[in-house]
């Protein structure tokens, strides 16, 4: 029993850093295909933020650490699922007004592009590109 404490720790670690390793891709400001950068975020103190976070127009996203931030919602990534050429991520969401549980499939296409679908429609997706600070 004592083994299995002692080793829990290293477990759990080994966790943490596959769900960094995997998000280190998505990390920064992306705005879908479409849109444009300068007019979807702003540059303070050399990070990307929103102009207008509320604006209903708003399609981009900033991934920050396990923290994806949308135009009406902040997520936490949980679990980070790798298969062949894609991320499934299960998320916990917030809004204004309610908390909501999902995941989320992204395919990286290269270092500045990915694309989001829903795991259960795939054939329905976004493209976003990244944007620099």
């Amino acid at each position: 029993m004592k083994a299995i404490l002692l080793t829990l720790p290293l477990m759990l670690g080994g966790a943490t850093q596959l769900m960094a390793a995997s998000l280190d891709a998505l990390q920064g400001a992306w705005t879908a295909e479409g849109t444009s950068c300068t007019d979807t975020f702003k540059t303070v103190n050399g990070h990307s933020e929103f102009k207008d976070r509320g604006a209903s127009l708003n399609s981009g996203i900033i991934v920050s650490g396990k923290k994806i931030t949308g135009a009406n919602a902040v997520c936490t990534a949980g679990r980070v699922r790798e298969e062949k050429d894609r991320l499934t991520i299960s998320m916990t969401c917030a809004d204004t007004i309610m908390f909501s549980d999902m995941s989320v499939s992204f395919r990286i296409i290269d270092k500045d592009s990915f694309e989001r679908f829903d795991p259960n429609f795939s054939d329905v997706l976004t493209t976003y590109h990244r944007c620099s600070p």
